[in-house]
C-alpha cells in the first residue's frame, strides 16, 4: 500500500499542481496530515500561511475526468497521540470575534481516547477530516473556503467508516486532504476544534458520470448533503433544496412528501465559524433513508 507523507503540503488547489501521488481507481493508502498549525503552538510564531492550514496532495486518480465523482471511504483516521491537540482562538474569527480579540491557545494531550484539557476536563476523541478537496478548474485556497469541490467543510460526522463523494473538475481529480479534528463541535463557535494531526487509511475509487454538483456524505448515521454560500440563510435554503432534490431523483419521492420528511428525519446544521463562504450540511437519518430502497 503507497504512504503519501506529511512532507507534500499544498496551500492552494490549483490544476497547475504536479501529483504528489498516482493511484489507481479502488485502490487504497496511507495518508499523513498535519493539524492546522503544523505543531505550532505559539501564536506569534504562525505566519498567515500557516494560519490557513496545509493540505496534502494533490492524488492523481487514474481514469477520473470531469462529470466523475471520487468516492473516498474513510477506513482509519488515526490522531498522532505523541503530538497532542490544540485550539487557538485568533483574532478576527470565530463567533464572537468582537469580544475575543486576543490570541489564546489551548494544548491539549490525547490519553487513553479521550482528548484532555488543560483544566482536566476529558472528551472522547471523535477523529473527522476537515478539509477534503478535488480540485477546481480556478486557483483556491486550501482552507477558509468550501464549494462544489469541497474544502475545509469540517463535517464532524465525517469519521472512520464514512464514505465522500466529490466532483471531478479537472483530470484524475487532484485529491487533497488534511485538518484533521480530534473533536470539533459544529460551528467550531470558537475558530477552530482540537486541531491534530493524523494517519490515515482511505480507499479511493472513480464513480464514472456520476454527475453530482456538490458533496455527499454517507456516514455510519446520517446522509449528507453539502451546500455552500456568501450568506448563512441562502446556504441552508440551497441544503434542503439539494437533499429534496436528491429524495425526488434517486429515490422516486414526490416532492412534498420528500420535504415533510426531512422536516422530522433531518437537520441542517451550519458545519464552521461564519467565513467568505459557509458550508452548510443537511442531514437524513439513515434509518430513514434506508427504509426507502
Amino acid at each position: 500500500m503507497q504512504r503519501l507523507t506529511r512532507d507534500h503540503k499544498i496551500y492552494v488547489l490549483d490544476p497547475d499542481n504536479s501529483p504528489a501521488i498516482t493511484i489507481d481507481s479502488g485502490e487504497e493508502l496511507m495518508v499523513e496530515t498535519w493539524d492546522a498549525f503544523e505543531g505550532i503552538r505559539d501564536p506569534k510564531a504562525l505566519d498567515e500561511k500557516q494560519l490557513k492550514g496545509p493540505a496534502i496532495g494533490p492524488i492523481y486518480v487514474n481514469g477520473a475526468e470531469p462529470g466523475d465523482a471520487l468516492r473516498v471511504d474513510f477506513i482509519s483516521v488515526t490522531p498522532r497521540a505523541d503530538e497532542g491537540a490544540a485550539h487557538m482562538v485568533s483574532p478576527g474569527r470565530g463567533f464572537l470575534e468582537q469580544e475575543f480579540t486576543n490570541a489564546y491557545p489551548t494544548v491539549m494531550t490525547i490519553e487513553d481516547g479521550n482528548v484532555v484539557l488543560p483544566s482536566g476536563i476529558r472528551l472522547p476523541l471523535n477523529p473527522s477530516m476537515g478539509l477534503v478537496a478535488t480540485t477546481p478548474t480556478y486557483p483556491q485556497l486550501t482552507a477558509s473556503d468550501s464549494g462544489p469541490y469541497g474544502g475545509d467543510i469540517d463535517i464532524k460526522e465525517l469519521v472512520e467508516g464514512s464514505t465522500l463523494y466529490l466532483p471531478v473538475f479537472v483530470e484524475g481529480g487532484l485529491l487533497a486532504m488534511g485538518d484533521c479534528h480530534a473533536v470539533v463541535g459544529d460551528g467550531a463557535v470558537g475558530g477552530t476544534g482540537a486541531e491534530c494531526a493524523a494517519d490515515s487509511h482511505i480507499r479511493v475509487t472513480v464513480e464514472k458520470g456520476m454527475g453530482i454538483e456538490c458533496p455527499q456524505a454517507m456516514t455510519p448515521d446520517y446522509f449528507v448533503v453539502l451546500y455552500y454560500g456568501e450568506e448563512l440563510g441562502p446556504a441552508m435554503k440551497g441544503a434542503v433544496r439539494s437533499m429534496v432534490d436528491f429524495l425526488v431523483r434517486e429515490k422516486g419521492m414526490e416532492p412534498y412528501d420528500a420535504y415533510t420528511l426531512l422536516s422530522m428525519a433531518g437537520d441542517v446544521r451550519m458545519s464552521r465559524t461564519f467565513r467568505p463562504i459557509s458550508p452548510v450540511k443537511m442531514m437524513l437519518d439513515r434509518r430513514a433513508l434506508e427504509q426507502l430502497g
